[in-house]
């Protein structure tokens, strides 16, 4: 059952995550989504941001080389540059002349343009370099001045002077410049055209002033930044590491950005060529630092997100939990109840407790129509036991017609006994259907005839008694009314083919003394067999002859049931009834006093041996008072007396047993408040009494009924955690026994006129008396 249980608790469980889980898969997505767009838009932002510094940079470059050729197409055109071209001894003669005006023509263009450190004329013919401020042989210019630590001076000269250069970068690098070594890019323009190179133009360009403008980009964590001229050839870098040549990059592309790959070393690649002079600015970054914004987003987001997911996932299993425990229980309360304890879980937990809730609704129903239809049957039990003088006590009385829906109002009764047969007693089978026939015809009757009249009891196949209620006060009134009744029910008999007689007992005030009243109806039915059809017998207009003393069989009862429950009074009260009946109203002679003295003490005999009473009266003193003539009422007096006494005692005990148990029942509620499932069913079970019982002797013994004395030790204990704890209400409900804050908190204004938040407010805001604050 545990087993089975469980796997239903989880399939509601599940049940009910089910939608919050949609609705958290829902916006998961969305959030997957619009971080995507963030992550797209933020990540073209960056790349935009570095091609936007890859341009800067190569706009810078271009307008400077873009100066550099004008200065060398300047230099070309220069008419002493183009004559001492021709020359091949320049010191010889006016030659020498000739060398000092051309060099004096050089104008020094490192002041207008930052990236120039020196240009040199190198001269084939007369094997002179030449510059604005100085001038060297050759051979001397290269070992001098000029330098490449990887090249002789033969070579060198060769690859200079023996292929022609237009505009071209002859080499980069460290080279060795008035005796230190440079980082340098050689511009190399050839003076002459190709097949008959007069010499060339050799422009220094400092690779620091270029490198500079690409320190602005981010190279760390092994990146690089490389310019690369049209024909593949390195110009200038920022890293040690591999640079990307013209073939990495995609075929006749100006610009973009190359997504990190093995191909790429794991780089995240921005290019951009220039369409001045076909250079390549290519910049290597690892993902992580080109995207740091587009990652921090990222992370940030995927944070959110998980946050998210937990937390809702969380929320999802309170609610989940919460919103599935009721069903769990009510679910378990109906498969338990509706199915004989066999746990089976239905598949439509709704459709279920829908189709269980009909069941239930369909078994009230038949179950109220069968209280209806049991209702008659329980009145006439009830008017039976009460012509028996069953009951002892008024309230019993009430509350079994209060909870027989039988309202009486009124200042008195009466019995009567209605004979609608004027045979013998010794019936025949046949005699006996037709009697059953005419008893339930006259009920019938009865009960459209006499509407004061809720209260029938068939005493004998052929007799039924009837309780006549007085509703207008006066007792002479009443009389007439029920004559009246009692006419108007003959002529319906009549109608019917049928007879009745009527034998009517005394007025009483009280429903107590209904046997009374049955009793002598019953001494008035030996006379309506006289009066003839239809005719009515009332008890009071018989003549008296008393000589037998009255001590009837239901008035013995009741004195016994008296005693047994301990009602003092009420033995008292029929006690003096019977001594002045017998001994004041009737005119009994000794012997007959005597032998209604010794019936009562042969009662008092029944009655100790019955409850088994230790200290039992001297029945020789009582029948030795019977023998004496002029002691019978001393006799009987000593017997009431005894009487009383065993009442009494039966009281006290009844008392002491009435007080553990009021002391049992307090202690157990004051114990188990704090449990939802404390009830008057779980109480009369733990105190091993019938739950009627314990209902009516609470609601005797403490003026108020069970559920309302746990509902206000409950609400006495909330009201207590509410001004002294900062407990939520949702746990002090639970506390204090009930399974959900809303019952909690309806209960709680129903008796404080208050709501539980409100009145917490309130017991915050008053300040404590000092006696509470030393009490504290």
């Amino acid at each position: 059952m545990r087993w089975a249980n469980g796997w239903k608790i989880q399939y509601i469980f599940v049940r009910f995550m089910i939608p919050y889980f949609l609705f958290m898969l829902f916006t998961l997505l969305a959030g997957a989504l619009f971080y995507r767009q963030t992550y797209d838009v933020v990540k073209k932002e960056v790349t935009h941001s570095n091609l936007q510094m890859l341009d800067q940079v190569k706009e810078t470059v271009d307008s400077r080389f873009n100066e550099i050729n004008r200065i060398s197409l300047q230099l070309q055109s220069d008419p002493a540059v183009q004559s001492f071209q021709q020359v091949k001894e320049p010191f010889r003669d006016t030659t020498a002349y000739k060398v000092y005006r051309t060099q004096k023509s050089l104008y020094s263009y490192n002041s207008a343009n930052g990236f120039i450190l020196n240009y040199y004329l190198i001269f084939k013919n007369s094997d002179l370099a030449l510059s604005p401020d100085s001038t060297y042989e050759l051979p001397t210019f290269y070992r001098y001045m000029f330098s490449d630590p990887s090249k002789d001076y033969a070579t060198w000269r060769n690859d200079l002077l023996d292929t022609f250069r237009n505009r071209e970068i002859m080499s980069s690098g460290s080279t060795v410049y008035q005796g230190r070594t440079t980082d340098l890019l050689t511009y190399v323009q050839s003076l002459g055209y190709p097949g008959h190179i007069q010499g060339a133009l050799m422009i220094l360009v400092d690779n620091h002033r270029l490198q500079s403008l690409l320190r602005g980009i981010d190279v760390s964590d092994g990146g690089w930044v490389s310019i690369v001229d049209e024909k593949g050839r390195l110009v200038t870098s920022l890293s040690s590491g591999d640079m990307v040549t013209r073939q990495s990059l995609p075929p006749g592309a100006k610009s973009g950005v190359i997504e990190a790959s093995a191909a790429t070393g794991g780089m995240m690649m921005t290019y951009t060529t220039s369409s001045y002079n076909g250079w390549s600015y290519v910049v290597a970054q690892p993902p992580h630092v080109v995207l740091s914004k587009v990652l921090a987003i990222k992370h940030t987001t995927v944070t959110i997100l998980l946050a998210f997911l937990i937390f809702g996932l969380v929320l999802a299993y309170l609610f989940a939990t919460r919103s599935g425990r009721p069903i769990v229980n009510i679910t378990t309360a109906l498969t338990s109840r509706l199915n004989g304890g066999e746990m089976k879980r239905p598949k439509d937990m709704y459709g279920y407790i829908q189709h269980s809730l009909a069941r239930l609704i369909d078994n009230n129903d038949e179950l109220q129509q069968e209280i209806e239809r049991q209702t008659p049957l329980l009145r006439e039990s009830f008017f039976g036991r009460l012509l028996q003088g069953e009951y002892l006590m008024a309230e019993h009385v009430e509350s079994l017609l209060k909870h027989q829906n039988a309202d009486i109002q009124g200042s008195g009764c009466a019995v009567g006994i209605v004979q609608f047969h004027r045979g013998g007693h010794h019936f025949q089978e046949e005699e006996l259907r037709e009697l059953d026939i005419e008893r339930v015809l006259i009920q019938d009757m009865l009960g459209r005839t006499l509407k004061g009249c809720p209260f029938t009891y068939p005493v004998a196949e052929d007799k039924i008694a009837v309780l006549f209620i007085n509703g207008q006060g006066d007792p002479g009134a009443f009389r007439n009314t029920v004559e009246w009744e009692l006419q108007q029910l003959t002529l319906e008999i009549s109608r019917h083919g049928l007879q009745a007689g009527f034998a009517m007992g005394g007025y009483r005030i009280s429903l107590l003394e209904v046997p009374e009243s049955f009793e002598e109806a019953r001494q008035a039915l030996s006379r309506v067999q006289e009066a003839g059809t239809g005719q009515s017998v009332w008890f009071e207009d018989l003549a008296h002859d008393h000589r037998g003393f009255y001590f009837p069989a239901e008035s013995e009862n009741r004195l016994m049931n008296y005693i047994k429950a301990g009602e003092t009074e009420e033995v008292r009260k029929l006690l003096a009834s019977l001594h002045r009946e017998n001994f004041e109203e009737r005119h009994l002679p000794l012997a007959m006093q005597q032998l209604f003295v010794l019936d009562l003490v042969g009662c008092l005999v029944k009655v100790q041996d019955q409850l088994m009473v230790k200290e039992q009266a001297d029945m020789k003193q009582l029948l030795q008072q019977l023998g004496t003539a002029n002691h019978p009422k001393q006799a009987f007096d000593n017997a009431a007396e005894r009487f009383t006494s065993i009442s009494d005692d039966i009281d006290r005990r009844k008392k002491s047993r009435n007080v553990q148990l009021i002391r049992d029942t307090v202690d157990y509620i004051h114990e188990q408040y704090g449990q939802a499932e404390l009830s008057l069913d779980a109480a009369a079970d733990y105190l091993h009494i019938s739950k009627g019982y314990l209902s009516q002797f609470f609601k005797e013994q403490t003026g108020v009924n069970f559920s309302e004395y746990v509902e206000n030790i409950r609400m006495d204990k909330a009201k207590q955690l509410l001004s002294e704890t900062g407990l939520p209400i949702r746990e002090i409900a639970q506390q204090v026994g009930y399974h959900s804050s809303s019952t909690f908190c309806r209960a709680f204004k129903r008796g404080s006129g208050i709501s539980a938040t409100a009145y917490r407010d309130i017991a915050h805001k008053k300040p404590a008396s000092p006696l509470h604050r030393q009490d504290a």
